[in-house]
């Protein structure tokens, strides 16, 4: 800063020289230290003025108003009474979640002559934390269509907890054999979602035959247990009791054994008759004395006997022991 201070001080005593020599001999010679003090009090003067300028109060900011929150569709952010929208999730719950109650018409298998029409109706409970409304729908995700839409709106708008039947007109194709159709409940901000805690698609798989006689039989066995007392061994042992839920395609009667390994004891046998193509529910209890060998493995199994057919289905095996 010196430096340039001297060098405007040398540069005004310079000039003021040059004038004065120019101007002839009549005027007087000008006083140098007058010179250099004026000089200097003006660069000091400009100096001033330019460290006001950059220190001088900034203006005010100009006064914007504040962002506007905005919601994508299908994203929560809150809860909305907006039709359709997803409601608030702070309770836990995901937003979409459902589980299949009962197949209340055309079970699994069922028996239909070619080009016969038919409604598949599902029943299934909202156990998510969004409503279903209108703006929903069933969709195929694969599989044959039957002669339905593709893709059909719901009629009714189903609450958390509610449950609702899902129908869809279908018919039989003219060709025999075995069809299948997987649908989904489409949202109305795109993405499916199907039930249970593995998302499974609702399914309709029929047997198109237009000898419904000769295909009858049992399309499928669910199997449950129950263990009594759960843990340990009271004086008698533990009893185990098992059921075996039969679904057939069709109207007939059908025989059914038990079957266990090591086949110590009697094995229960049975008989059922179906009026038409539906499910029946089956049962057997197996007593484990104490005295009886443990910790070896052990398998309980259904067979089903219709005319000459025999099927065996999967096995469902556990080990006896009393430790508790």
């Amino acid at each position: 800063m010196k430096n340039k201070t001297y060098a405007v001080i040398t540069a005004f005593v310079a000039l003021a020289l040059f004038s004065s020599a120019c101007s002839g001999a009549a005027q007087a010679t000008p006083d140098v230290a007058t010179i250099s003090t004026a000089a200097a009090q003006t660069v000091e003067a400009r100096f001033t003025q330019q460290a006001a300028a950059n220190t001088a109060t900034p203006p005010a900011p100009v006064e914007t108003s504040s962002a506007t929150a905005t919601s994508t569709p299908g994203i929560v952010s809150g809860q909305t009474s907006e039709p359709g929208l997803p409601a608030s999730t702070t309770n836990g719950k995901a937003c979409y979640a459902a589980t299949f109650l009962a197949d209340v018409t055309i079970p699994d298998g069922k028996i239909i002559a070619p080009g016969a029409k038919f409604t598949k109706t599902w029943r299934i409970r909202n156990d998510g934390n969004c409503v279903w409304d209108r703006s929903y729908s069933l969709t195929l995700a694969q599989g044959d269509a039957l002669g339905s839409l593709a893709k059909v709106a719901m009629t009714s708008t189903v609450k958390p907890g509610e449950s609702v039947d899902l129908s869809l007109d279908m018919a039989a194709p003219s060709a025999e054999g075995s069809y299948a159709g997987f649908w989904r409940i489409a949202t109305p901000f795109g993405g499916s979602f199907g039930v249970g805690s593995y998302d499974q698609a609702l399914i309709v798989k029929i047997t198109v035959s237009a000898k419904p006689s000769r295909d009858f039989g049992s399309v499928s066995v669910v199997y449950g247990t129950t263990r009594k007392p759960q843990k340990g061994c009271i004086d008698k042992g533990a009893a185990y009791t098992f059921s075996a839920t039969i679904t057939v395609n069709g109207p007939g009667e059908i025989g059914y054994r038990w079957d266990r390994n090591p086949s110590d004891g009697t094995v229960g046998t049975g008989k059922l008759t179906f009026k038409d193509a539906g499910t029946q529910t089956v049962y057997f209890i197996w007593n484990l004395q104490p005295e009886a060998v443990q910790n070896i493995d052990r398998w309980v199994a259904l067979t089903t006997i219709v005319d000459t057919t025999v099927t065996t289905f999967d096995k469902v095996s556990f080990n006896f022991t009393c430790n508790p």
